[in-house]
């Protein structure tokens, strides 16, 4: 278990596949979370639950102080080389713009930094995602560049913006 200031960050548990699943059902959520027109079964997501827990992007879930699973935060080592890791978050929509979305990334950063050596932290998000550019520029990201016309939302392809941050802009005050 990680802990953050106001998150911490566990192992998922079969009985957060019913709080992720209502997560994906809306679709104001799931438009920015891999944009799928429907979201996979309860039924599917448990029957394939050890299978995603075994892969080599690892999922934890963010619970709040009040002890309620809010999201689910990812990260995953690249494949082509070590020490470089991409992540991703989604929180239920109740839980958005009240930091805990920013305390569980910095809570992450911290541990990929400082226990798994990474090098850089990286992600993706859609050029329209503006609150959660501002909370991944707030933990220290950078827009790095982005892939045009890369994702398709609401009726429209998007630019997609690569972000990332490396060991030596990691705040020394997360150390």
């Amino acid at each position: 278990m990680l802990k953050g200031d106001r998150v911490f960050l566990r192992s998922v548990e079969r009985k957060d596949i019913n709080i992720f699943y209502d997560i994906w059902s809306d679709e104001e959520i799931r438009k920015y979370d891999g944009g799928y027109l429907v979201p996979p079964s309860k039924e599917y997501l448990l029957e394939n639950f050890n299978r995603y827990m075994n892969s080599n992007k690892k999922y934890l879930s963010i619970v709040n102080e009040k002890g309620v699973v809010i999201g689910y935060i990812t990260y995953e080592e690249a494949r082509d080389f070590s020490e470089i890791y991409s992540i991703g978050i989604t929180l239920g929509r109740d839980f958005i713009s009240r930091g805990y979305g920013s305390d569980a990334i910095k809570t992450l950063l911290k541990f990929l930094f400082m226990n798994r050596g990474a090098n850089r932290v990286e992600l993706e998000v859609v050029d329209s995602n503006i609150r959660a550019i501002g909370c991944y520029k707030k933990c220290g990201f950078k827009e790095e560049g982005r892939k045009r016309k890369r994702y398709f939302i609401e009726g429209e392809f998007r630019d997609l913006l690569i972000m990332g941050i490396i060991k030596e802009e990691y705040p020394k005050e997360n150390k």
